[in-house]
Order: C-alpha cells, then sequence, then structure tokens
C-alpha cells in the first residue's frame, strides 16, 4: 500500500469516529490483514501529527519504538474537515445550480468521494436536459440518469438524490415491488391486542426468514418482513400499503449478514426511513460464532460500520472491526431456528 494510501486509509477510519480521542491499538487494527510494516505505518501517522489532524495526548506517553508514535491522539475535526469544505465549495460553483451540496459539509469525504460519479452524471443530465417535466417510473429515470436502471431503487440513488436536493425533482413514479412479510395471528384480532405501537423484525435472507416463521406465535413481532438484500430500501415504502394501520406506532428491527454489504444495507434504512432499529440481540448471538473468509469484493463503508458499531459492546465492536478487516464475513445463517427464536423471544424490544 503506497504512503499516500495509508494516510487516505487513516483518515477515512477517524472521519467517522464519534470520540474525540482515539487509541493507538484502534488505529493498528484498522489495517488487520493487510501487508502494512510499522515503519510505514508509523510515518503515515507521523504525517497526520505534523499536519496537526492527529495531536497527540501527552498524559498516555509514546510507545517507545523507532520512530515513537503516543499511545492515544485527539482527533482535531475543523483541520479535518477544512480541505473537504473547501472541495465542495468549489464543486458547487461548478455543478448545475439545482444541485445541492449542503448536506456533505456533515459527512465524510468518503462518502463525497463515492458520490461525485454519480453527481457529475446528474449535472451532465440537467446541462443537457434540464429538470425533468413528466413522470415516469424509477428505473427509467436512474437508466436517464446513470444509464444503470437499478440504481435508484436498489444501489442508494433514492438517499443520493434526497441528499442533493432533487428527489422532487426527478419527478419519479412510485412502483415498488411489495414487501413479502409473515403477519402475526394476533394481528387478525384487532390493533389492540398489540396496542398503539407495534415492532416488525426484517431480516436480510430468505434462509433466516423461513427459519422464523416456525414459530412466529411465540414471537413479539407484528410481521417478520423479508428484505431481499438491498431491495428492502425502496420496497419499505410500501409498508404503510400493505400495512394500513395509520394510528400505530411502527418500530422496524433489522438483522442482516455481518458483512460491508449487509451494514450498508442498514445504514441506508436509517437515514431513509424513521423507527428504524439495529436488532442487536441477533447481532450479538452472531458475533459469538467463528467468522469465515470470502465476500472481498464488497464496498468498503466506514462511515456505515462506524455508526453500526456504536450500537454493540466496544468489545464486539473491535472484533467486528477486526473481522471486516481480515477480510471475514459472518452470515445471517451462523443462527440456527433454534437460537433466532430464543433469541426473539427472550430479547427486550423497545419501541421508542
Amino acid at each position: 500500500m503506497p504512503q499516500i494510501d495509508i494516510v487516505t486509509f487513516i483518515l477515512s477510519c477517524i472521519e467517522p469516529y464519534r470520540k474525540s480521542n482515539i487509541d493507538l491499538a484502534e488505529l493498528q487494527s484498522a489495517f488487520a490483514g493487510q501487508a502494512v510494516d510499522y515503519p510505514a505505518f508509523a510515518e503515515a501517522l507521523l504525517q497526520l501529527e505534523q499536519d496537526g489532524l492527529l495531536i497527540p495526548v501527552k498524559l498516555h506517553g509514546r510507545n517507545g519504538r523507532t520512530p515513537s508514535l503516543a499511545y492515544r491522539y485527539r482527533i482535531d475535526r475543523q483541520k479535518l474537515r477544512r480541505d473537504q469544505v473547501s472541495i465542495i465549495q468549489t464543486a458547487a460553483q461548478q455543478l448545475h445550480p439545482a444541485i445541492k451540496l449542503d448536506a456533505y459539509y456533515g459527512r465524510t469525504s468518503e462518502e463525497w468521494k463515492n458520490d461525485v460519479p454519480h453527481i457529475q452524471q446528474i449535472h451532465q443530465y440537467l446541462t443537457q436536459y434540464g429538470l425533468p417535466q413528466d413522470e415516469i417510473t424509477a428505473p427509467e429515470r436512474s437508466f436517464a440518469l446513470t444509464g444503470d436502471e437499478k440504481w435508484i431503487d436498489e444501489q442508494g440513488g433514492r438517499e443520493l438524490l434526497e441528499k442533493i436536493g432533487l428527489w422532487t425533482s426527478m419527478r419519479i413514479f412510485p412502483a415498488s415491488d411489495p414487501l413479502m412479510l409473515a403477519i402475526h395471528p394476533r394481528l387478525f384480532n384487532g390493533v389492540p391486542t398489540f396496542g398503539s405501537s407495534a415492532s416488525h423484525l426484517i431480516v436480510e435472507n430468505k434462509a433466516t426468514f423461513h427459519a422464523l416463521l416456525g414459530r412466529l406465535n411465540d414471537l413479539p413481532f407484528a410481521t417478520v418482513i423479508y428484505g431481499s438484500g438491498n431491495k428492502i430500501v425502496g420496497n419499505l415504502q410500501m409498508f404503510a400499503k400493505q400495512v394500513p394501520l395509520p394510528h400505530v406506532h411502527h418500530t422496524f428491527y433489522y438483522f442482516g449478514d455481518l458483512d460491508w454489504e449487509g451494514i450498508r444495507i442498514w445504514h441506508s434504512l436509517n437515514r431513509r426511513y424513521d423507527h428504524i432499529r439495529l436488532a442487536a440481540p441477533f447481532y450479538i448471538a452472531a458475533l459469538q460464532h467463528d467468522a469465515v473468509s470470502g465476500k472481498t469484493n464488497q464496498r468498503q463503508d466506514h462511515t456505515a460500520l462506524s455508526d453500526f458499531s456504536q450500537h454493540l459492546p466496544d468489545e464486539l465492536a473491535r472484533r467486528l472491526n477486526e473481522l471486516l478487516n481480515d477480510g471475514r464475513y459472518i452470515p445471517q445463517e451462523v443462527l440456527s431456528a433454534e437460537e433466532l427464536h430464543r433469541i426473539g423471544r427472550m430479547s427486550v424490544w423497545t419501541e421508542a
């Protein structure tokens, strides 16, 4: 990994980090499984020290190795954001005026870099055709903007259009697939059975959905929803039409694979919809199992991982970070049907 890439990688780790201080051990663990030796890592970290982005916490001392690094650093958020603010301001002056970039001032540089290619495509479309006048389906609009008919519904396109203030202007006719869900029998006895609030469980994969059906009567969820991977991000908007209970407060818990894609799906849901929760008891149980190798071609999203990790105990959050950066993952199918039912039945699922 070239020197500049090490610096960039470290920045991608500390930008979404919620705490003001970060330990040297946490920075080193981010490189688990990568061919980066200590001198190269230390040189990159010392560059960030010199730039004032990472400030050594003197009270905790240094490690005494050559070159020497601090055991703990304070993150200078103001300096960290300065360069990105300048880049976004320059881009805003060059892009079509209908594209608004204000949301990116509070996002990471990694998210900005990932979105820029699509923003450029949208800019080119608007420059050539202007804002659309006719209403068409999401796949049609998606193909017109990016050349990929699945981009809006399945690859985060709607989320990006909302960020840049263009979702409404794109005049997209809703045509989501119906949700695939199983309804708890008590729901047929009337809303009072569940009271004024109801919890729902979304699972990423079909096998886990079927495993939960066997004892649906014992679970505290009004519905169990099959997410079908990333499709759930677009399809969840159908819930209100398929389960028309407008006076009930609905809370959705998500449980997917512990890989980059599964975490990104939860992150997209959490940003797009209200009342999305992490089904933490299932994830905590899954992290007690061994990880397996594979899925190394998935796009890494450290912002999503950081937000996801906030809902896990610190020890398990570190284990998750290490296994993902080591090219491993844990499928949700690691939990047997018996484990799924036990966890679902015995855990506390609050709807607040």
